[in-house]
C-alpha cells in the first residue's frame, strides 16, 4: 500500500498538469474541463452530451462559475448541463440543493452532474454522480486516434492520467472498516513529497472520519465537523446546552493522539481575552466536572500542564492521550459523549441556541 501510494503521488508530481493543479484546486479542473469543451467539441460531446435533457439554448459554449456553480455546458439544441466538481472534499447536500434551486427559473431544466471522487453519501436526488476515475475512461475513449497527436489531444490524455491517479490516491483515505485507525500510518504520509498534497489528504481523511461519525450518530444536534490546525487534521462534534443560565457548546475533538473534552462559551463575562474572563470560564468549568468526563475505556488522566487548557477567547478543555485510536473506538466515545450531553438538557430538548460552535484548538 505504501509503495503504491508513493508511485501514484510521484506520477501526479511528474505530470505537468499535476504541478499546475497543486494537488487540490477544484477551479483548475473546472477551467480545464471547460477548455476541453471548447477546443475538442466532438470529444467533449461524446463525454457530456448524454447528460443534457431535451430543450434548446443560446448556443454551444461553456460557462464558468455562473451564480457560484462550477461549470455549465450549453448546446443550441439541448438543455444545459450543470457540473459541480469535488476533488478532495466531500459533496454537501445543502450546496447541491441550492444550486438546483437556482436552475428552477431556467427555461429548460438542466442535467445535473456531480463530478466527484467520492460518492455523495446521501440521496442526491436529480444529481447524477460521475467519478473522476470514470471521467478519465470516458475522455480516453472519446479522444481521436490519429498518427499526429495535437497539443489539445495530448493535454487531455495527460489530464485523464492525472484524474485517474487522483481517484486512486483519494480512495486511500476512505473509511473502509471500523477496525482501522482514525489517522493513517505516518509512513504513508512520508511517501508524499508535496506538502500541499499531504495537507489535502489529511483534510480529506478528517472529512471522511467526520462523515462516519455522522452516519453512526444521526441524532447529533449539529453534525460532526473536521478541519486543520497547526498542520494537523482534527475531527470534532459540539452540541448546544444551556446550563445555569449560561449558553455553551460542549463536545469532543480528536487531533493526533489527543482526545479533548472541550467547552465553548458564548456569553460575557465568560467569553474574552481578559484575565477576568479566563477566570470566569475556569470557575464555571470547575463547578461542572461533567463537562470533562472521558468515556471508558479511554485514559482518564488529563495531560495538560494545569487544571485546564485554554483556547482564547472562549474555550476550556482537558485532554487524554489515545494513541492508535480506531474508528470503532472513536464512534463509541462520540456516542457516549452525545448521550451525556442529551442527559444535561431538560427533557432532552436542545432549546433555543446561539450560533453554531466555532472550532477550538489549544
Amino acid at each position: 500500500m505504501t509503495e503504491d501510494l508513493g508511485e501514484i503521488a510521484a506520477r501526479i508530481n511528474t505530470n505537468p498538469l499535476g504541478r499546475l493543479m497543486h494537488g487540490q484546486r477544484e477551479l483548475f479542473h473546472s477551467n480545464l474541463v471547460g477548455w476541453f469543451f471548447e477546443v475538442l467539441p466532438d470529444a467533449a460531446d461524446a463525454v457530456f452530451r448524454s447528460y443534457a435533457p431535451e430543450g434548446v439554448d443560446r448556443g454551444r459554449f461553456p460557462e464558468r462559475e455562473p451564480k457560484n456553480m462550477d461549470l455549465v455546458f450549453h448546446w443550441p439544441d439541448r438543455a444545459p448541463v450543470v457540473i459541480e466538481n469535488k476533488v478532495f472534499s466531500l459533496p454537501g447536500k445543502k450546496q447541491l440543493d441550492a444550486y438546483e434551486a437556482t436552475t428552477r427559473t431556467w427555461p429548460h431544466a438542466p442535467g445535473l452532474v456531480l463530478l466527484s471522487v467520492s460518492a455523495p453519501g446521501f440521496d442526491a436526488g436529480n444529481w447524477q454522480h460521475l467519478r473522476y476515475g470514470d471521467l478519465a475512461t470516458r475522455i480516453r475513449a472519446a479522444l481521436p486516434e490519429t498518427e499526429t497527436q495535437t497539443y489539445e489531444v495530448e493535454t487531455m490524455r495527460h489530464y485523464a492520467d492525472l484524474i485517474e491517479d487522483l481517484q486512486r490516491l483519494i480512495d486511500t483515505v476512505d473509511v473502509r472498516s471500523d477496525s482501522e485507525t482514525v489517522w493513517q500510518n505516518s509512513t504513508v504520509n512520508e511517501v508524499i513529497g508535496s506538502s500541499q498534497m499531504r495537507a489535502a489528504l489529511h483534510k480529506a481523511r478528517a472529512q471522511r472520519v467526520a462523515r462516519a461519525i455522522n452516519d453512526a450518530i444521526p441524532t447529533l444536534e449539529q453534525p460532526s465537523g473536521s478541519g486543520m490546525t497547526r498542520a494537523k487534521p482534527l475531527v470534532e462534534a459540539f452540541e448546544y446546552v444551556r446550563i445555569d443560565g449560561v449558553d455553551l457548546h460542549i463536545g469532543w475533538q480528536l487531533q493526533g493522539d489527543d482526545f479533548r473534552r472541550t467547552v465553548i462559551y458564548h456569553d460575557a463575562p465568560y467569553k474574552g481575552d481578559s484575565d477576568a474572563s479566563r477566570h470566569q470560564r475556569e470557575e464555571f468549568s470547575r463547578q461542572h466536572p461533567q463537562f470533562f468526563t472521558f468515556p471508558s475505556p479511554l485514559a482518564q488522566k488529563h495531560h495538560g500542564r494545569g487544571e485546564f487548557n485554554h483556547f482564547a477567547p472562549e474555550s476550556v478543555l482537558k485532554y487524554v492521550r489515545v494513541p492508535g485510536m480506531t474508528i470503532a473506538e472513536l464512534k463509541a466515545a462520540a456516542a457516549a459523549v452525545h448521550a451525556e450531553i442529551v442527559a444535561m438538557r431538560p427533557s432532552g430538548g436542545a432549546g433555543a441556541k446561539p450560533a453554531t460552535a466555532t472550532r477550538a484548538a489549544p
